[in-house]
């Protein structure tokens, strides 16, 4: 039997902020607020940006970003980049190979499926969906 979605509510003070892997020593954080828990069909979270260019990597996921403060944007590797500011909302399709940019950014975002998110990026917030 599937299990039903329930409506949720996540107060943003809940959205606990981690260093982004591979940012070195910029300022890029992410917090999750719908996470990787094989149950919903989404995942959603926000991003802090300022002064990272981040390596490139295949998505192997669907990604909407919502612009919310600041300049963000991603960049395919043929040099074309797609840049936002606030109020603007980017789609990067999976199997894209893209790079992260930005200043002063403060973006939401939404993946589908989560069951393909990255292992390193899983075992890096597991511990803000495990049970304290």
């Amino acid at each position: 039997m599937i299990k039903p979605i329930l409506p949720l509510h996540i107060p943003h003070a809940d959205v606990a902020y981690l260093a982004r892997p591979l940012s070195g020593s910029a300022h890029v954080t992410l917090g999750w607020s719908i996470p990787d828990n094989g149950v919903s069909p989404l995942c959603a979270g926000f991003t802090n940006w300022d002064g990272d260019e981040s390596p490139f990597k295949t998505l192997d996921y669907d990604e909407i970003i919502l612009v919310l403060e600041g300049c963000f944007g991603f960049e395919l590797e043929d040099g074309q980049r797609f840049v936002g500011g606030p109020g603007d909302t980017l789609r990067i399709s999976k199997w894209t190979r893209v790079r992260y940019f930005g200043e002063g950014a403060k973006a939401f975002f939404v993946i589908t499926p989560p069951a393909q998110l990255n292992l390193a990026e899983r075992k890096i917030y597991a511990d803000q969906t495990s049970p304290e």
